[in-house]
């Protein structure tokens, strides 16, 4: 008889929480047993019915006899819940969060010795349908990696052909000072400067090169999701402000070899930048960037040459897919005679029949 796991996601009901409990139970379901946990009763009931498992609002009662625990709460919330909730965790339980900064809950967790404590952090958002292909970084002590558990989750990730990585929480968090911190900084102070100029970015699109396209839709994709996140990821990670203090006298040097008109100062610094990246990692990057911008054309060509015919599309966020004939396609949708409209990002055009 299968074994059946008491797992309790808290803060399961919105966000990364919401997905962790739909993969749980898509992929696991046979064998948890889970419960959600979140503030908001009404929306916690509904996420429930859903997915077809309990709520709870209250953390404490979802941790007792819990097997597996995961913390998927705000940054600014985790330690307190993580104190609160801890006492009542039951000897050999699993712990685990998926918070963007590992030091602080990391070393809240290991207060209890009699726990196996596995902090990680996906490097994703919830809007995929799939691991495959993504960043999972893990960060338990040495002594976790021997445990069974450990090597399980570890090899069902590497199964599902997510790249895991094992680090420290201290090593972790001064990288996403720079893959965060400094990435995330970086779109905000250009969304800002760009509404402080009074860009009309509509126009600004008939001018548009494939890179500046690029640009603008990830200035978009972090300006139109949660601003607590990104300021809770900015201001509990102890090791950003330098990076900031970097990045602004950076800045500042640049914009005074411009003002100055001083080109060969300004070439040797990007020489210098460019010689410290690599040349041949800046060729990857030229390639990469490439691809992306030859995929973005070949979805147009693929429907300039389907209309009239059935085509097969691919939704990159439900993972379904739908088939009809074109009717009509521009830069941002398309037209089925089955479905009607479809936005044209969600989906990737994987066929035509001609």
């Amino acid at each position: 008889m299968t074994k059946v796991y008491k797992v309790s996601i808290l803060g399961g009901t919105d966000g990364f929480g919401k997905w962790l409990a739909t993969y749980a139970l898509k992929n696991f379901g046979d064998c948890i047993h889970l419960t959600i946990t979140g503030n908001n009763v009404e929306k916690g009931h509904g996420v429930s019915q859903e997915l077809g498992c309990i709520f709870l609002n209250n953390n404490i009662e979802a941790v007792k006899d819990a097997d597996i625990v995961i913390y998927s709460v705000p940054i600014s919330r985790t330690l307190s819940i993580i104190e609160t909730t801890l006492p009542y965790l039951k000897s050999g339980a699993i712990a685990a969060d998926v918070t963007s900064i590992k030091k602080f809950p990391s070393k809240a967790l290991q207060k209890r010795d009699d726990i196996i404590v596995i902090p990680s952090h996906p490097m994703f958002g919830p809007f995929l349908s799939s691991i495959a292909g993504q960043v999972i970084v893990l960060t338990p002590d040495e002594n976790v990696k021997n445990e069974q558990s450990y090597k399980y989750l570890k090899d069902f990730l590497i199964g599902e052909h997510a790249k895991v990585i094992e680090s420290t929480p201290i090593y972790h968090d001064k990288m996403m000072a720079i893959v965060q911190g400094l990435t995330h900084f970086n779109m905000f102070v250009v969304g800002e400067t760009m509404k402080r100029l009074g860009c009309n970015i509509g126009d600004s699109m008939d001018f548009v090169s494939p890179i500046y396209k690029l640009m603008i839709s990830s200035v978009e994709r972090y300006l139109g999701q949660n601003p607590a996140l990104y300021a809770d990821i900015q201001m509990f990670n102890d090791e950003i402000l330098e990076v900031h203090e970097k990045f602004l006298d950076t800045a500042q040097n640049f914009h005074t070899s411009v003002k100055s008109g001083n080109k060969e100062k300004f070439c040797l610094d990007i020489e210098s930048a460019r010689d410290f990246l690599g040349i041949e990692n800046c060729e990857i990057g030229q390639k990469y960037t490439d691809k992306v911008i030859y995929l973005m054309g070949k979805q147009i060509d693929i429907l300039k040459n389907s209309i009239g015919k059935e085509i097969v599309a691919h939704n990159i966020y439900s993972g379904d897919k739908i088939s009809g004939v074109l009717v009509s396609f521009d830069s941002q949708s398309f037209t089925l005679a089955t479905y009607g409209e479809c936005v044209l990002d969600e989906y990737d055009i994987i066929n035509t029949n001609k």
